[in-house]
């Protein structure tokens, strides 16, 4: 795995300095090697074709896994490198339902869940939000996962742009509006990516058990 220099504010230097050395401004961003993007399309391909997926352009797909997996992967460069226990779901085949958290970690001895929220390039410097799926909303609110990260990944270089409880979200959403996406053939709602704070991640991320 390999990594790129992470960026952060001189006050959090203490929790991420001993492995970058670096400062400019709020960023953490991780490489994933093209090796490892490969063999997630590999994957991909399989999912897709094992689950059976319908009534959606199959590239589109492939790549939304894909591009989740990257960014999964990132994240859980991450978690290890500081000794955080955690546990992951990985590239899970199978239907929504079988489906658990893309992460769960520990705080204060209590099991907690993180989702994993990727967005394009467009949605972090147009229109500075996050989506999240209307459906999941209104009708699955006890599937979404109690801490949410916002990341965006550019071929294989995932930034991380900071973090959102769930309470918090569901504020968010609940005064957005539906908005149909075309390309995934669905209704979104969006949350303003300021509400996802970095520098509220970073001291999160210092807080977590780790293992042993």
């Amino acid at each position: 795995m390999v990594i790129m220099p992470i960026i952060t504010r001189e006050s959090k230097m203490g929790i991420f300095g001993w492995l970058f050395g670096k400062r400019n401004k709020d960023e953490l961003v991780i490489r994933i090697p093209q090796s490892d993007i490969n063999f997630f399309k590999k994957k991909a391909e399989e999912k897709i074709h094992t689950e059976r997926w319908v009534g959606r352009r199959k590239d589109i797909k492939i790549n939304n896994f894909v591009n989740c997996w990257i960014t999964e992967e990132a994240f859980k460069n991450i978690l290890m490198k500081k000794g955080i226990w955690f546990r992951h779901r990985g590239m899970y085949v199978g239907d929504a339902s079988g489906s658990v958290k893309d992460f769960e970690i520990k705080i204060n001895g209590e099991i907690k869940s993180i989702g994993i929220r990727s967005i394009n390039a467009d949605s972090m410097k147009k229109w500075k939000s996050v989506a999240y799926p209307d459906d999941r909303f209104r009708d699955e609110k006890e599937k979404i996962a109690d801490y949410i990260v916002a990341c965006h990944n550019s071929n294989g270089n995932v930034m991380f742009l900071g973090m959102i409880e769930k309470r918090r979200l569901l504020e968010e959403l609940s005064n957005s509006r539906r908005i149909y996406s075309k390309m995934n053939q669905e209704y979104f709602r969006t949350a303003g990516l300021n509400k996802f704070r970095f520098d509220r991640m970073m001291s999160w991320i210092s807080d977590l058990e780790k293992v042993g």
